[in-house]
């Protein structure tokens, strides 16, 4: 290849570009430049082969670029993952499953913790608790009771307790934890007492 025949050339002419003598003749001195040549078809040969290697090099450095330009794009935030996958079903929405989303394509997005991800795990936490009480009042109003306990204690006057399944129809206005001695009282639609 030219490269290695450059570097053999360099390493030969730094060896022979010193005077020296021979020990056969000690009255001559020799200093030398050496040039190598390939021959016509050698020569063609090197330079298809460091043709390839640098079209491979090139498709290589194009591929990584692509993708980490994809990555930039894509994965950068859970947002744009979404759309991503969205547009990728476009065509054919009954096999968009975001179940696959979820477990495949969310952990590549560096910040997979979005408020998004929370809360969808969040909803999932209470409806898996609703549903494990099922249509017992009893535990309905165990897990109530122990709920506005929690946020009692936690101080959370301003958080929103959900009704249970037998609690009368008139009580359409969400419900406060505490108040004047802890009896719960409706709230207004952004959060706080009245």
């Amino acid at each position: 290849m030219p490269e290695q025949l450059t570097i053999a050339q360099e390493r030969l002419n730094l060896a022979a570009a010193h005077w020296h003598t021979s020990e056969d003749t000690p009255d001559l001195w020799l200093k030398a430049r050496i040039t190598l040549m390939l021959t016509e078809r050698e020569a063609d040969r090197a330079q298809r082969y460091q043709d390839a290697i640098r079209e491979v090099t090139l498709q290589l450095a194009q591929e990584h670029e692509r993708r980490e330009r994809f990555r930039r794009a894509v994965f950068a935030t859970p947002d744009a993952a979404r759309i991503w996958w969205l547009d990728r079903h476009l065509d054919d929405l009954d096999s968009l499953n975001w179940d696959i989303f979820k477990q495949k394509i969310l952990p590549l997005v560096g910040a997979a913790d979005d408020i998004q991800s929370k809360a969808e795990r969040i909803a999932q936490t209470i409806l898996y608790v609703w549903e494990k009480l099922g249509d017992n009042p009893g535990q309905h109003a165990r897990f109530t009771t122990t709920v506005r306990s929690v946020l009692d204690q936690m101080g959370w006057d301003d958080v929103i307790v959900w009704p249970t399944p037998d609690e009368p129809a008139e009580a359409e206005a969400p419900v406060s934890v505490s108040g004047d001695r802890g009896a719960p009282r409706p709230v207004t639609e952004a959060g706080t007492a009245r």
